[in-house]
C-alpha cells in the first residue's frame, strides 16, 4: 500500500487523476449533506434552526433535495418568500412531486395568494387520500372563510336523519307529584306522562356574508328544521323551526365586534307556539393562534300562542293550552373561551359561562326566574378523518314567587350530558351520530325528567 501511494505521488498525471476522482466521489456528500441538516432538524421540529442552517450554505441553492428541504424550512420559520421560491425551482425538475405540490401550494397560502393557492390544492383533491385529503379540504375552507372579508360569500346545508327518544314530550312516570299536595297524581295515559318514540329530522340552511369595507361586513342566514315522530300518537309533539338572522361584523385586528337580529319561530303539531325576537350583541378576542375570548349579550322578546293540546294519549280530552301566559323578556350575558392544543389530536376546548334574567310580562312573577348556567366540552381528531366531540352542560333556574299559594317557588337544575362522532365522506357529504342524556331535578315533580337520546344524520353542504 505504501510503495502505491508512493508511486502516486512520484506521478503528477497520476496524482491529478486520483484527486479528480476524489473530487468526483464527494461532490455529490457534499452538495448532499446541507439537505441533510436541514431535514434532520425539521424532522426534529426545528423550523427556525432549519432555515438558519439553510441560509448558512447558499452554495446548495439549485440542488433539488436542498431546495425541497430548505423550502419547507423557510415555510414554518415564517419566510414564505423564499420558501415558495425553492419549491419552484424543485417542481422544474420533478413536476409530479405531489407533497411538493402540496407545499408550494400551503406557500401561497400564507403569502395570500388565494387564488393560485386554490389552484394548486384544487388540482391536487382528486387524487389525495388520508390525511392529505383532510389538510387540502381545511385549506379550501380557510380560504374560502377568509375571501369573505373582501368578496360576498355563500355556504347551504341539507341534513337528514333519524333516532330514538326515550321522552319525546319531557314527561313524568304515573304517580303522585313530588312537591304538590297529596291527591295531584299522573294518570297512566295521561300526556304529561312520560313516553319515548322513534323520530327523523330534516333541515336545511343557508348563511352568507357582504363586505361593505375592508374589515366591514353584512351577514345573514336562514334554517327551516322539523322532527317528526313515528307513533300516531305522538304527533302532536311534532316540531317545526324557522330561524332568521342578520346584522353588521366589524374585524379588527384581533377583534371582531356582531350586531345583529335573531328571529325564532316555533311550531307545535302544526300549530304556532313560540316567536323569539332577539337582540345580539357579540365582541370576540383572538389572543394568539390558540386562545379565543367571546362575550355576547342578548336581550330577547318571547310571544307564547295558544295552542290546542290533549290531556291524555288517545286525543280524547281536548284544551287550550294556555301558554300565553308566559310571555317574557329575557337578558342573558354568556362569556366564553377557546382553547386549541397543539397535538397529534387536534384537541379544541371550550367553556362558557352565563347568567340571566326572564321577566314574566303577563303579571305571573311565578314564572319569572333568575338563571345562570355553565358549559365545558372537548372535541379530538385521534384518527385520520374522524371527529370525537363530549360535552357536559348545567342551568340554575329559580322562580321569583311561590309555584302556588302555600307551595314553595320552583327550583329548577339542568344537567346534560352529550356525546358525537363525526366522520367526512367526501368534501361535501358527511355523517354524524350524535347521542344526550339530559336530567332536570326539580322541587316541582311536574318538572323533574330525564332523557336519552340517540341520532344519526346525513348532511350535505354546498361549498
Amino acid at each position: 500500500m505504501q510503495t502505491h501511494l508512493f508511486r502516486l505521488m512520484k506521478s503528477p498525471q497520476a496524482l491529478n487523476g486520483c484527486i479528480g476522482a476524489l473530487v468526483a466521489l464527494l461532490t455529490p456528500l457534499a452538495a448532499a449533506a446541507p439537505a441533510d441538516d436541514v431535514k434532520m432538524l425539521l424532522e426534529s421540529g426545528k423550523a427556525r434552526e432549519a432555515y438558519a442552517a439553510g441560509k448558512a450554505t447558499p452554495d446548495a441553492l439549485g440542488d433539488p433535495l436542498f431546495d425541497f428541504y430548505f423550502g419547507i424550512a423557510a415555510l414554518d420559520a415564517g419566510v414564505p418568500g423564499e420558501g415558495v421560491l425553492a419549491l419552484e425551482r424543485y417542481l422544474l425538475q420533478f413536476p409530479e412531486n405531489r407533497s411538493a405540490r402540496f407545499q408550494l401550494a400551503r406557500g401561497f397560502f400564507i403569502l395570500g395568494e388565494d387564488q393560485r393557492a386554490r389552484e394548486e390544492f384544487t388540482s391536487l383533491a382528486p387524487g389525495a387520500t388520508g390525511v392529505e385529503r383532510d389538510n387540502i379540504t381545511q385549506f379550501l375552507d380557510a380560504i374560502r372563510a377568509r375571501e369573505s372579508s373582501y368578496k360576498p360569500t355563500a355556504t347551504a346545508f341539507i341534513e337528514v336523519g333519524g333516532g330514538f327518544d326515550s321522552n319525546i314530550n319531557s314527561g313524568v312516570k304515573p304517580g303522585q307529584v313530588e312537591g304538590l299536595p297529596a291527591g295531584f297524581f299522573i294518570l297512566p295515559g295521561q300526556a304529561s306522562e312520560v313516553q319515548g318514540d322513534f323520530f327523523g329530522t330534516v333541515s336545511a340552511g343557508i348563511q352568507g356574508s357582504y363586505p361593505l369595507a375592508p374589515g366591514l361586513s353584512m351577514y345573514g342566514g336562514a334554517l327551516l328544521s322539523g322532527r317528526y315522530h313515528k307513533l300516531g300518537i305522538s304527533n302532536v309533539f311534532d316540531q317545526s323551526l324557522l330561524g332568521l338572522q342578520g346584522g353588521v361584523s366589524k374585524l379588527d385586528g384581533r377583534n371582531l365586534y356582531r350586531v345583529g337580529v335573531d328571529y325564532t319561530h316555533l311550531a307545535v303539531s302544526n300549530q304556532a307556539y313560540l316567536n323569539l325576537l332577539a337582540l345580539v350583541g357579540e365582541w370576540q378576542h383572538q389572543t394568539n393562534q390558540f386562545n379565543r375570548y367571546s362575550l355576547s349579550l342578548q336581550y330577547v322578546d318571547q310571544v307564547y300562542k295558544n295552542i290546542d293540546v290533549y290531556l291524555d294519549k288517545d286525543k280524547s280530552t281536548r284544551v287550550s293550552s294556555g301558554a300565553d301566559v308566559r310571555d317574557s323578556r329575557l337578558a342573558n350575558l354568556t362569556a366564553s373561551w377557546t382553547r386549541t392544543f397543539v397535538h397529534a389530536w387536534n384537541p379544541v376546548f371550550s367553556s362558557a359561562l352565563n347568567v340571566g334574567d326572564d321577566k314574566n310580562r303577563k303579571e305571573r312573577p311565578d314564572l319569572s326566574r333568575s338563571i345562570w348556567g355553565a358549559r365545558a366540552a372537548i372535541t379530538v381528531q385521534p384518527v385520520s378523518k374522524w371527529v370525537f366531540g363530549s360535552g357536559l352542560s348545567y342551568q340554575n333556574s329559580r322562580y321569583a314567587s311561590d309555584y302556588a299559594p302555600g307551595i314553595a317557588p320552583r327550583r329548577d337544575d339542568f344537567f346534560a350530558f352529550d356525546l358525537s362522532a363525526t366522520y367526512p365522506i367526501d368534501r361535501n357529504w358527511a355523517v354524524r351520530s350524535e347521542y344526550q342524556r339530559v336530567e332536570q331535578k326539580s322541587n316541582i315533580g311536574f318538572f323533574a325528567y330525564s332523557r336519552d337520546s340517540l341520532a344519526v344524520k346525513l348532511r350535505y353542504e354546498f361549498k
